[in-house]
């Protein structure tokens, strides 16, 4: 007895097989995002939150989400040998009247002193900080910032003690570091600015 066939002469149980082949490929290659365990759930808590502070441009949050040594980084960026306030007051130094400078020269100092705080003297690291966020907290930043730490956007988070490193499908850096400080996770520093913190310490030494 022969199969019975469609109208173009294949037999139809083939094609149901073929079919079934199809959908159970395609099953396959959609792949679920696995779920988290209760650590790696509190690193995208805390990736979320940082994503909401953003939004709000709440620089207080913002800085209470970063690590120690985070906040240490801003801290010698503004007090240190070489920092803000040694920077800021050096070219001011260079502007008082009477100092044998070129006009040129002038020029350049006064539109150099425009790109820094008018008065870090009186800033604490945390203001500072919320100084640095005013130019980096631009609507499309934000959006970029909400997709970067999107779930669907989070390739893996692994785990090494209180340490953290969330490796994103797409982004540049791909790879962020948390650090988890009293039982909560903090947003941590990249390698670049970890190795401009040690250098800023061997200078203050």
């Amino acid at each position: 007895m022969q199969a019975r066939t469609n109208e173009v002469g294949h037999p139809q149980s083939a094609i149901r097989k073929l079919t079934i082949l199809l959908l159970v490929m395609l099953a396959g290659c959609v792949q679920q995002a696995q779920p988290f365990n209760a650590q790696q759930q509190g690193v995208y808590d805390a990736m979320q939150a940082w994503s909401r502070a953003c939004e709000k441009r709440d620089t207080d949050a913002l800085w209470e989400l970063l690590s120690p040594d985070a906040q240490t980084f801003y801290r010698l960026e503004l007090a240190g040998p070489n920092g803000v306030r040694a920077t800021v007051k050096l070219e001011k130094a260079a502007l008082a009247p009477g100092s044998m400078i070129s006009p040129e020269l002038r020029k350049q100092k006064e539109a150099f002193l425009k790109t820094m705080p008018e008065d870090p003297d009186n800033m604490t690291p945390k203001d500072y900080h919320a100084w640095r966020l005013q130019k980096e907290l631009t609507p499309e930043n934000i959006a970029n910032q909400s997709r970067l730490f999107a779930r669907d956007n989070i390739e893996r988070i692994e785990l090494d003690v209180d340490r953290a490193t969330v490796t994103l499908k797409h982004g540049d850096p791909r790879q962020y570091s948390w650090f988890r400080h009293s039982g909560v996770w903090k947003f941590d520093l990249v390698p670049s600015m970890l190795r401009a913190l040690e250098e800023a310490r061997q200078a203050s030494r």
